[in-house]
């Protein structure tokens, strides 16, 4: 397991590395600069201005500096948030997104794989063809789509629920349900095909032949083999997830690393920008990893050795 584990910290670096080239130089082939809205100073202090951040100098030679600068483990200073570097930007940000992408995911876990198993249990009856069909309209609508449907119906005209910002557990009902319907979708549908499969395996028919509780049945042997499609689609739903949260935080105001991500995109803070992809990409790689730890705790036939 140790030498799995190192293998794969290795094979991280290029792909971080490749991760954060593009994002160095994507940006700076956006239009605009980080200090076009200050056009009206004067060209001495914009000249200043560059030379404070490096900005004058070639292309190359900043690539270099900042990669330096992040194998210090410095993310560099934010061009628009003048008083605060990136690490503090998402020191800040970054736990209330977690937060926020943790309730999603639990929420999503938890009723995707109850409507799933309720939909195998009662395979093509009514229930079943009811629950698929929730499940494929949470597929097929957009999370912003759902999401200012939700601000018009439960905070503009019914006035049940806060419309965005952060408060009390009432300000997070309605981006957990936009972030995690999705998913909750997927993960039924997913639950419902894998359960079915196993609900027809031969040590599922042994037990049932034994007269063990439906119970124990369902909860010891058939619903751990029937996650490990479910813990196959968590890499890419945490990805979702992630980049979701980006368009949900900007939708309901929530100062979480996707707001940040957008206003730093709109106003050219390259360095915030570069700060929160590459710090993305080491989530979901971690995450991923993780997925992949639980195949053999979920399957006892994957080893790694």
């Amino acid at each position: 397991m140790l030498a799995y584990a190192v293998k794969r910290a290795l094979g991280a670096i290029p792909t971080l590395f490749i991760l954060l080239t593009l994002a160095f130089f994507l940006i700076r082939l956006a239009p605009g600069g980080p200090f076009d809205a200050e056009r009206q100073l004067p060209p001495e202090i914009e000249a200043n201005l560059n030379q404070k951040y490096h900005l004058d100098e070639p292309l190359y030679q900043q690539y270099g500096r900042y990669l330096w600068d992040i194998a210090r483990g410095d993310f560099g200073p934010s061009f628009q948030y003048r008083d605060l570097t990136v690490n503090q930007l998402i020191a800040d940000g970054f736990p209330v997104s977690l937060r926020l992408g943790l309730m999603s995911l639990l929420f999503a876990l938890f009723f995707g794989v109850m409507l799933g198993t309720l939909a195998a249990l009662r395979q093509n009856s009514a229930a079943d063809y009811g629950l698929m069909t929730v499940a494929m309209l949470g597929v097929s609508i957009p999370n912003y789509v759902l999401a200012p449907l939700m601000i018009l119906v439960f905070a503009v005209y019914q006035g049940w629920l806060p419309a965005g910002g952060l408060g009390g557990w009432q300000n997070y009902v309605m981006p957990v349900l936009a972030l995690g319907t999705a998913m909750m979708a997927y993960i039924a549908r997913l639950t419902r095909g894998s359960m079915i499969e196993v609900l027809r395996s031969n040590f599922i028919r042994t037990a049932r032949a034994k007269g063990l509780p439906l119970r124990l049945l369902l909860f010891r042997h058939a619903l751990p083999a029937a996650m490990v499609p479910v813990v196959s689609f968590l890499g890419p739903a945490t990805a979702g997830i992630i980049t979701g949260s980006v368009v949900i935080e900007t939708i309901f105001g929530i100062p979480g690393l996707g707001r940040y991500f957008v206003q730093g995109a709109l106003n050219r803070d390259y360095t915030l920008v570069m700060g929160v992809v590459l710090f993305y990409g080491m989530l979901i790689i971690v995450f991923n990893f993780i997925v992949d730890l639980l195949y053999a705790w979920l399957d006892p036939r994957v080893k790694y050795a």
